[in-house]
């Protein structure tokens, strides 16, 4: 009887528990050049990304000189997915004389032209100190939308603002940006988990969250990267533990094969789709004619990765030697910097002649 009474109960509290919180999933569209490519990606981005919140229009500088881009309105209405007009504003730039009608316009052009519009998006890094008057110029634009729904983003540091509480409460929209937030720090989970639920604790109010899929190269020669693997294991705590108030992801940025610095589309898929990011690179010796053999790498697997830093040979070699960053060493080729291959990705990184020959990655 105990243990029947002991199984009910556990089935009970099985009924009785919640569903877990499901995330939706969004992409950034950030190119300034529409390329065929773009568009591809747009076509065959994972079904779990509900909407683009697309770049339309920037200012920035002193000038504050305003740039449309030329964005593909046909291949947004063909994607049948919700989209959000963005206007990114310089943090630098002053809001006197600035309009969020100058990005309403595009929405309501785009939905004349059958794309899902669901509202517009403000990108502007305003500093802290500056808030109250961002709060101001926020609830006077906000007026004019009409029925389309206002996004900003935001920075984690404007949580110890003592006009937070009135500023999140004029948009229908927040994107919390934990990606690029301290230098030289691009990104990492812990310090991600940290601003959300900073966040959290502030706000009171639900919000979406920006992560990273790119690398930037800073002024002094270093790469950062926001690395697949550390995406991931900071979503994988996401969902183990959620924090309140996280009710989606906005990727930044949808990437394409002409887009080198993004991830490539289907290592976004498997982070988004929490699939294991296994890299697969295969080294293999290509007949180039005339005796010699191309050294190829192809990655060949679900996520982007980077190469190995030495392959080494065996057999009679007569020649080697290396290209693309690689260079000859005994029989070895090294990379000090090795290159990241994406998905699908095909590289010759060196040829060698003899006899015999076989490649091994250490």
């Amino acid at each position: 009887m105990s243990a029947l009474l002991l199984v009910l109960g556990l089935a009970c509290t099985r009924v009785g528990t919640p569903p877990a919180r499901v995330l939706v999933h969004e992409s950034y569209v950030w190119q300034r050049d529409w390329s065929p490519e773009l568009v591809r990606s747009i076509t065959e981005a994972p079904s779990e990304l509900g909407a683009f919140r697309v770049l339309a229009r920037e200012r920035s500088g002193p000038a504050r000189t305003p740039v449309d881009v030329a964005v593909d309105v046909d291949a947004l209405a063909r994607s049948g997915r919700e989209v959000i007009a963005v206007m990114r504003v310089d943090g630098t730039a002053p809001l006197d004389g600035l309009s969020l009608q100058e990005v309403a316009a595009h929405a309501r052009a785009w939905r004349a032209r059958g794309v899902r519009v669901r509202g517009i998006e403000l990108d502007h890094d305003c500093a802290t100190a500056s808030l109250v008057g961002y709060a101001d110029w926020l609830a006077r634009e906000r007026a004019a939308l009409g029925d389309l729904k206002l996004s900003i983003t935001a920075l984690p540091t404007w949580a110890s603002s003592p006009v937070l509480a009135r500023l999140v409460s004029v948009p229908d929209d927040i994107v919390l940006q934990v990606h690029a937030v301290r230098a030289p720090t691009l990104f990492t989970p812990e310090q991600a988990r940290g601003f959300i639920e900073s966040w959290s604790q502030a706000t009171g109010r639900p919000f979406h969250v920006a992560l990273p899929t790119y690398r930037v190269r800073l002024r002094d020669g270093t790469r950062l990267s926001a690395e697949p693997q550390e995406v991931a294991r900071f979503l994988a705590g996401l969902r183990e533990r959620p924090v309140e108030g996280v009710t989606g992801l906005v990727w930044f940025r949808l990437g394409h094969r002409g887009d080198p610095e993004a991830w490539s589309l289907p290592t976004l898929t498997t982070v988004v789709r929490g699939e294991p990011l296994v890299p697969t690179l295969l080294p293999r010796l290509v007949d180039a004619g005339g005796g010699t053999l191309d050294i190829v790498l192809e990655n060949t697997g679900r996520v982007d990765a980077e190469a190995p830093a030495r392959l080494s040979f065996s057999g009679n070699l007569e020649v080697l030697d290396g290209v693309g960053g690689y260079t000859p060493r005994g029989t070895s080729l090294v990379a000090r910097t090795p290159p990241r291959l994406r998905v699908g990705e095909r590289r010759v990184v060196g040829f060698v002649r003899g006899t015999e020959v076989a490649i091994a990655v250490p």
